[in-house]
């Protein structure tokens, strides 16, 4: 999977993203147009996922350590499925963003989520 983050303001700093005890290495990709934002991107690859059982979800814990401000940590609900059974993904109405509002607790070492809005 691609995993592209956009971070506002751009003066924040960001080198991976751990996605279920993964490490997933960012690179800086741009600035967008309008210089509000940056953007890194970084790949997260299932293969030797074991598949989650049917009619289940499970938690994988999302972090993302920030230079100086502290770390982003959340938990999202998802289904692995057998890559020759996929087809099962083919239908159902799909999402690509997941966008967060957050700001550093009092003492810098994690982020509040103040808003998540999936679009």
């Amino acid at each position: 999977y691609k995993v592209e983050v956009k971070i506002k303001p751009p003066t924040l700093q960001v080198e991976n993203i751990s996605i279920g005890g993964v490490l997933v290495p960012l690179e800086l990709k741009s600035k967008e147009p309008d210089g509000d934002r940056i953007v890194y991107t970084g790949t997260y690859d299932t293969e030797g996922v074991a598949p989650t059982k049917s009619g289940e979800r499970q938690p994988i814990q999302i972090t993302m350590p920030f230079t100086d401000i502290g770390t982003f940590e959340t938990v999202w609900q998802v289904k692995f499925y057998n890559y020759h059974k996929r087809d099962h993904c083919q239908w159902g109405s799909p999402f690509s963003v997941i966008e967060y509002e957050c700001k550093p607790n009092e003492t810098r070492s994690l982020m509040w989520v103040n808003k998540e809005s999936f679009l």
